[in-house]
């Protein structure tokens, strides 16, 4: 006997005949992002006939000030992308090259590549498969006598355990990184990610929560870390008068006027983008915890996140198909869904097992005077979460009637699955 699903009673009632797909219609876009207040912010740029930023009354200047307050840092540096923000604040870090920098192997790759151009050895933690990110037991596992750093990536949105990674750093005596490129709005503990470490490094490009187009910034707890940045991110030129002027080598990941207007528009609207997120993501984590065999990422204790995008898995000992196959059935019901963040942890890239780094020779094994071999790199929640992930879209643009369907679609195909 076939089924037709009544969509809203999240019930599927039998008629004799081959049931309807839970969902179909499109889910939503974003909502309309860009108004009146980007334009005017935009059009007072151009009226200066000036778009570089180190000038009279610099917007960018401003705008920082504001990302600064907003997010309880000292000082805040503008950069040109996300990936730019985190090669300033390692370059910033100053770690000897041929140093080892711990990080997480399920991650985007401006994070890895933010390490390799300092000629730092990236050095992978396993992760907890239930949230996809390393947690301090991990990081501690993977400190050696040349670990010099870690970089910590808020997944997601989702805050790791980020205060007792920061302990660990600070009694091991690491530079503290984050990576909160997905992170724009969440919390631990009542404090924004971003504030734990040396350095906290934002995106702003347009598939974040709020953007400039491109652009990014790094927090700062101190004017020696906001000018030291600063002059990563402006070809270590002098522009505070500080006699330093061409100290370091130093790229060009400097923020326009046009791209310091457009955030200073789009900072205002943070706060109800993040407040409609979490109230949608909050609910799917409170209703996929109750379907046998679905795993919602788990976020720590005094953890608010953000939702840049929504992940779960499925747990193998009770779903009887293969990742791959329950997404299937999920676009059978009408759900765009998709595998794990990363289609393999990051060390079993081509990138990594070949070391293609550099043309010829990768300088950092050179001056460490060893060699790494990420091809007997094997971590085994690492392979977990790639293997069961599973991502979901989600945003501000949702409304309870499309989680209702996200929820009514998983639950029918993990029945089917068990």
């Amino acid at each position: 006997m076939g089924e037709i699903y009544c969509r809203r009673s999240l019930v599927r009632v039998s008629w004799g005949r081959t049931a309807l797909p839970v969902r179909t219609t499109e889910f939503p876009k974003r909502p309309p992002r860009f108004g009146p207040a980007e334009i005017e912010a935009l059009t007072a740029a151009l009226s200066k006939n000036e778009l570089w930023y180190w000038q009279k009354e610099s917007i960018v200047a401003s705008t920082m000030t504001k990302y600064a307050e907003k997010f309880g840092a000292h000082r805040a540096v503008a950069t040109s992308s996300g990936t730019a923000s985190l090669h300033v604040a390692i370059a910033a870090a100053r770690m000897p090259a041929g140093s080892e920098v711990i990080t997480t192997p399920i991650t985007d790759i401006g994070t890895i590549n933010a390490i390799l151009y300092q000629n730092l050895i990236p050095v992978f933690a396993d992760v907890d498969p239930d949230t996809a990110m390393p947690r301090p037991e991990h990081i501690t596992a993977a400190i050696t006598d040349r670990t010099r750093g870690v970089v910590a990536v808020h997944l997601t949105g989702c805050p790791m355990e980020i205060e007792d990674i920061a302990s660990i750093c600070s009694r091991a005596g690491l530079a503290l990184i984050e990576d909160c490129a997905q992170a724009l709005g969440a919390t631990y503990r009542g404090k924004s990610v971003g504030l734990f470490g040396q350095y906290g490094c934002y995106s702003l490009n347009d598939q974040k929560h709020i953007t400039s187009g491109e652009g990014g910034f790094v927090l700062t707890h101190t004017d020696y870390d906001y000018f030291l940045a600063h002059n990563y991110a402006d070809k270590f030129y002098d522009r505070y008068g500080r006699n330093v002027r061409l100290q370091a080598l130093a790229p060009n990941y400097r923020m326009s006027e046009l791209d310091g207007a457009m955030a200073a528009a789009q900072l205002p609207k943070l706060d109800g983008i993040i407040r409609k997120r979490r109230a949608l993501g909050d609910r799917l984590n409170g209703e996929l915890s109750k379907i046998r065999g679905i795993i919602p990422q788990q976020k720590p204790p005094g953890a608010e996140c953000s939702y840049f995008f929504y992940l779960f898995r499925i747990d193998p000992r009770i779903i009887s198909c293969s990742r791959d196959a329950f997404v299937r059935g999920l676009a059978r019901e009408g759900i765009p869904a998709r595998g794990a963040y990363v289609r393999e942890p990051i060390y079993r890239s081509h990138y990594f097992l070949q070391k293609s780094f550099f043309p010829g020779v990768w300088p950092a094994e050179v001056v460490a005077g060893r060699s790494y071999d990420y091809k007997s790199v094997s971590l085994p929640g690492t392979e977990e979460a790639v293997a069961s992930g599973i991502i979901l879209d989600l945003h501000e643009g949702f409304e309870d009637s499309d989680i209702d369907d996200y929820i009514a679609a998983i639950d029918l195909v993990a029945k089917n699955n068990r």
